[in-house]
């Protein structure tokens, strides 16, 4: 779900500013998700298993590679700001990119999830956030 929110983010920077009101596809979503997931696995160096296996709800927490990976992917989707989950951004580009009734309950996750406070380092925040995702909504999660 949380991942649904970064993808969104992400294809902001993909399209010109004048297209706001077109909602995306889960084919555009996913083609999106593919291509991050590619270059953030590279600068990660996180095993494309482990990465693969967060869709499942597998968390390991001594996986450094893999916490660092959900940061690069937050970055990348400018949904990371100042040592924090970027949460205004993020609803923004729900409401550009995404159909209401797919907004609606992932908004309501983004907001709560982060509203938890930072961890000790970004990677481990931004790994607890997407956790914290998964755990909240399994039905409609989906990180790149």
């Amino acid at each position: 779900m949380c991942a649904r929110v970064l993808i969104c983010v992400i294809m902001i920077a993909l399209f010109a500013i004048n297209q706001t009101n077109a909602a995306l596809t889960m084919e555009q979503i996913h083609k999106t998700a593919m291509t991050m997931r590619n270059s953030c696995v590279t600068k990660s160096h996180a095993d494309p298993g482990a990465v693969e296996g967060i869709q499942t709800g597998q968390f390991p927490d001594d996986n450094q590679p893999l916490k660092c990976y959900t940061l690069c992917i937050m970055k990348s989707m400018r949904t990371w700001k100042n040592g924090r989950i970027d949460e205004g951004m993020m609803l923004k580009q729900m409401d550009i990119m995404m159909p209401a009734e797919m907004a609606t309950p992932l908004k309501a996750v983004t907001t709560a999830c982060a509203a938890r406070p930072p961890a000790s380092d970004d990677c481990e925040t931004t790994y607890q956030f997407v956790k914290c995702c998964y755990e909240t909504d399994k039905e409609h999660f989906f990180f790149p």
